[in-house]
């Protein structure tokens, strides 16, 4: 059946946001003082994504979690400072950052021009908008989903849900997911009944990974997507 419209992930497959963290963490660290070490910075990115796995199990808010991790940091590294003012400044550093991934302008371009493009992200509200409405992928994306705003990140299906209804798409078998993580994407996906691809970005697909489709490039992405689409604008 021919896709209508592109639900993508954004971070780690549009977005190098591996990138975006270690600029933004690197100049927080330094506003207080902290040298920011490839170990200091792979400490923060442990805390980090652990914390992140709880807000995908409903463990943990977005709220909490942006004190939390630098309340962790601190008392892990036994550093002096306010984690709530770090916070701040890390969010502030973050939203300016906007980084792409290799192919991902050429993707979206080339992909917007047969159908819409709904960006589905787990996020910080002020961050994911701030990176995502004043970028060069800005005039290819048709709208935004964040999780802090619907209120249940994926892999709820709500996410994907609410972009289908931005899309005007009924039929979940008419849309596909484009995403890099399992846990997030694809088991989103599989929870709203929507057609996937894992996007590895170079590596092999883990076994059992649970996706319709997997691409090591956008641009193998890009076939798999257009190979089956009827909508061009």
């Amino acid at each position: 059946m021919a896709y209508q419209v592109l639900l993508s992930d954004a971070d780690q497959t549009l977005f190098d946001f591996h990138l975006a963290e270690r600029h933004a963490i690197s100049e927080t660290f330094t506003q207080f003082s902290i040298e920011p070490t490839p170990e200091m910075i792979s400490l923060y990115h442990q805390i980090n994504d652990s914390l992140w796995k709880k807000i995908e199990k409903g463990e943990i808010t977005s709220e909490k979690l942006r004190v939390e991790r630098f309340l962790q940091f601190l008392e892990a590294t036994g550093h002096d400072a306010d984690p709530m003012l770090m916070s701040g400044v890390f969010i502030q550093q973050l939203s300016k950052q906007r980084f792409l991934i290799p192919g991902a302008l050429e993707f979206c371009a080339e992909v917007s021009r047969h159908m819409p493009i709904i960006l589905v992200t787990n996020g910080i509200q002020v961050v994911q908008r701030s990176r995502f409405l004043q970028c060069e992928l800005t005039p290819y994306i048709s709208g935004l989903v964040v999780s802090e705003e619907v209120g249940k990140p994926k892999p709820h299906p709500d996410m994907l849900y609410r972009a289908l209804e931005m899309a005007n798409v009924t039929d979940p078998s008419r849309a596909i997911m484009l995403g890099d993580s399992l846990t997030s994407d694809i088991a989103a996906a599989n929870n709203a009944s929507i057609p996937s691809i894992l996007f590895t970005n170079g590596s092999d697909a883990p076994a059992n990974h649970g996706a319709t489709y997997t691409a090591k490039k956008l641009s193998d992405a890009q076939t798999i997507i257009l190979d089956n689409s009827s909508c061009l604008l």
